[in-house]
């Protein structure tokens, strides 16, 4: 494949100091004020732009994903046809996670609990997002350091960094898939009780 290096370069570049500067906000920076459906995929949109490129058409979040999330129940359903800061909170890891993860992993790896459970593992998540990025951005640096010679990088080189960078990727959603499947099932609450007496009731007949 024919590539115009010195394009790559300047990209490269900027998607550098793009991950250096980027974070997505925090959970006292989403709006206070409840929204609208359309309103939502607007600000969704501008906080995740970073996933839109040239030549990828997919649509990254539309009101019918919305919906069909709230069926999927990884999203609590809209107060009055208005999302809130859960919801967007929601939507955010969703919305990046899916990128890699199947919607039956990802609704495994969503909070649940009241608001303030779901404010602490959003802002958890926003901290290893914002830490991931940096350690991109240095990898980038490292791999593609032969095409900042423009002079001297050739198309092999290139050719190079796409193929490492989808073996990484390859490594590390299999790394995910392999964790994820070693996730416990968890007992519900209503059955605990119940093995308990069956476990009391077996200690009193061996007496």
């Amino acid at each position: 494949m024919l590539y115009d290096k010195q394009q790559i370069a300047s990209k490269l570049l900027h998607w550098e100091e793009f991950l250096h500067e980027f974070r997505l906000p925090v959970w006292d920076e989403l709006p206070q004020i409840e929204l609208y459906m359309d309103q939502v995929i607007v600000l969704l949109n501008e906080y995740l732009s970073y996933f839109v490129y040239e030549g990828n058409d997919e649509k990254l979040i539309t009101a019918a994903m919305v919906n069909n999330y709230v069926k999927m129940k990884l999203v609590p359903a809209p107060v009055r046809k208005k999302y809130g800061r859960v919801h967007l909170a929601y939507l955010i890891m969703i919305c990046t996670l899916k990128q890699t993860l199947s919607m039956a992993v990802v609704k495994k790896m969503l909070p649940r609990g009241d608001v303030e459970s779901v404010k602490r593992d959003y802002n958890q998540f926003i901290d290893i997002h914002k830490g991931l990025s940096y350690y991109l951005s240095e990898q980038v640096r490292s791999s593609a350091k032969a095409l900042f010679d423009t002079e001297t990088a050739t198309d092999s080189d290139v050719n190079d960094l796409v193929v490492a960078s989808a073996v990484a990727s390859s490594f590390t959603k299999l790394l995910t898939g392999k964790i994820v499947a070693l996730q416990l099932e968890e007992t519900p609450a209503a059955e605990k009780p119940e093995r308990a007496a069956h476990g009391e009731k077996k200690g009193t007949a061996a007496k």
